[in-house]
């Protein structure tokens, strides 16, 4: 707190002990004065309000990020300025010198606010508290992140996808990593949607790595088709493909084993009704063999009795 900038050096000793807690002020009439005129200058600034304003809108890693800092009255060359915050919470600025220059910026925007800017938002500078400081007064408030003002999207490079069959069952894993907020993934079989279960989460400060599983007993791709998961990121979507050539072939293979025995049995049902009717005309034409010839043997007896 710079008193000597607007009070003379008496004024000066008296505020620096009374900034550190000394009591034992000597008691004449020149120091009361004194004291009393410290006092009265610490007035307008006490009384001064200060209102910091964070981003309304969406906030994206990479980019920059601008916090303001607005007073109720003119900001005057005697009140210092300071910005506060990050994951430690540590000094970012002090009248317009910052700690790191590639980092932070400091710009007065009129003669009653001024605008901090953080450069290439990282993880580090979300979810936490940011402060300006006008003389003694102060405004403080916590850079929350949700939904509604921050999405990052996973990297697709990143995206290791299993699947896999076994026992007749098709496994289904993923994991998406570095993404905000959690999605909402599905994969899509002939267009039919089926929802994929979280398996395993983990969180840094604001990012997740999101872990996907799904078992059926049905197969969850189009033979010789990549599999297609779609998930939902907030409002953003983000779709990606995996080949599986290798399950394709041994489901390939079992359909062949399906078709073959398929056959077989149809082959089995055919030779079977064909030797029963085979069976059948014979008996047939057997029974009508004996039919004639006792019919034929009834005549020629009748014609010999008649001669």
């Amino acid at each position: 707190m710079r008193l000597y900038s607007f009070v003379d050096a008496d004024d000066q000793y008296i505020s620096h002990k009374i900034l550190e807690g000394v009591d034992e002020i000597e008691t004449n009439m020149e120091f009361t004065v004194t004291v009393i005129s410290v006092y009265i200058s610490f007035i307008p600034m006490a009384t001064t309000k200060v209102t910091l304003e964070l981003p309304d809108g969406m906030i994206e890693m990479g980019k920059e990020l601008k916090l303001k800092c607005k007073s109720l009255k003119d900001i005057h060359s005697h009140q210092s300025r300071q910005w506060r915050g990050g994951e430690d919470n540590k000094l970012l600025c002090y009248d317009g010198v910052t700690i790191d220059s590639q980092k932070y910026k400091e710009e007065m925007k009129s003669v009653t606010a001024f605008e901090l800017t953080i450069e290439k938002v990282s993880e580090s500078d979300l979810q936490c508290p940011y402060a300006c400081r006008i003389g003694f007064d102060i405004d403080q408030k916590f850079l929350a992140i949700n939904e509604k003002n921050f999405i990052h999207m996973p990297d697709t490079n990143v995206t290791d996808l299993v699947y896999q069959q076994q026992n007749r069952t098709f496994t289904l894993s993923f994991e998406l990593q570095k993404v905000f907020p959690k999605p909402v993934c599905k994969v899509i079989i002939n267009g039919a949607k089926r929802n994929l279960t979280v398996t395993n989460e983990s969180k840094s400060r604001v990012l997740l790595n999101v872990t996907y599983g799904l078992e059926s007993d049905e197969p969850l791709h189009n033979c010789w088709e990549p599999i297609k998961i779609k998930c939902l990121v907030g409002k953003k979507t983000h779709s990606f493909t995996a080949e599986h050539t290798y399950v394709c072939k041994n489901l390939q293979i079992d359909e062949e084993i399906e078709i073959l025995s398929i056959i077989t049995a149809t082959a089995c049902i055919l030779i079977t009704v064909l030797a029963l009717v085979a069976v059948s005309v014979l008996y047939v034409l057997k029974k009508s063999s004996n039919t004639w010839k006792r019919s034929y043997l009834t005549v020629r007896t009748n014609r010999m009795d008649t001669k």
